[in-house]
C-alpha cells in the first residue's frame, strides 16, 4: 500500500532520503519502494484519524487508508522500542557489526556506519531479534580460514520503512506496544 505524508489520497507520498538523497518525491512506480508498505511487515501505529492510520516509517509519520469495514492492516500487540530517556535521536544501521575491539589480529575491522535515517524521540518501531554484532570473515572460497567475529555490543532488528535495520540496544527502551 502507498504511504502519504498526510491522511489524504491526494497528499504526496512520503520521501525516502536513503533512496533519494536529493529530496525528490517518491513515486507510485512498481520499483519505487520508498513509500510502500508490504504484506508481512510490522509497524507501530503513530496516529489514527477517521479511516486513516499513520505508522512510523523511515523516521516520519506515513499515512494509509484503513477503513474499519475493509481494513488494510491487522492490529496486534507486541514489543516496541523508542530512544531511551535523554536521547533526542538514535542512529539506524544497515548492519549489526561488532565493535572494533572484538576483531582478532588479521581480520579487518568493519566500520559501524549509520544509514542516513534517525529514529527520533517519541517514535516507536516494532522489535525484532536482539543480536550481538557479528561479522563473517570469508576472504576466499576455502572455508578453512573463515571466522565469525562476535562483539559485546547488542542490537535490535527493526522494520524501518521497507528495510530491515538495526539500532544499538544501549540506545533504546523496549516496552509493550
Amino acid at each position: 500500500m502507498r504511504l502519504h505524508i498526510a491522511p489524504s489520497a491526494d497528499a504526496p507520498l512520503v520521501k525516502d532520503i536513503g533512496l533519494r538523497p536529493g529530496g525528490q518525491d517518491s513515486t507510485a512506480g512498481v520499483n519505487d519502494t520508498g513509500a510502500r508498505a508490504s504484506t508481512g511487515q510490522s509497524f507501530a501505529v503513530a496516529e489514527r484519524r477517521g479511516e486513516w492510520t499513520a505508522i512510523w516509517y523511515l523516521g516520519q509519520k506515513a499515512w494509509f487508508h484503513n477503513p474499519r469495514k475493509e481494513p488494510a492492516a491487522v492490529n496486534t500487540r507486541g514489543l516496541v522500542l523508542t530512544p531511551r530517556e535523554g536521547l533526542a535521536e538514535v542512529p539506524v544501521y544497515g548492519r549489526a557489526y561488532p565493535e572494533a575491539s572484538a576483531y582478532p589480529a588479521g581480520i579487518p575491522v568493519q566500520a559501524v556506519s549509520p544509514l542516513p535515517y534517525k529514529l527520533l524521540a517519541g517514535q516507536r518501531y516494532v522489535v525484532g531479534d536482539r543480536t550481538p554484532g557479528e561479522y563473517y570473515f570469508a576472504p576466499v572460497f576455502d572455508s578453512s580460514g573463515h571466522t565469525v567475529v562476535r562483539g559485546q555490543e547488542e542490537y535490535y532488528e527493526i522494520q524501518f520503512g521497507h528495510r530491515v535495520a538495526f539500532v544499538k540496544a544501549s540506545d533504546v527502551r523496549v516496552s509493550q506496544g
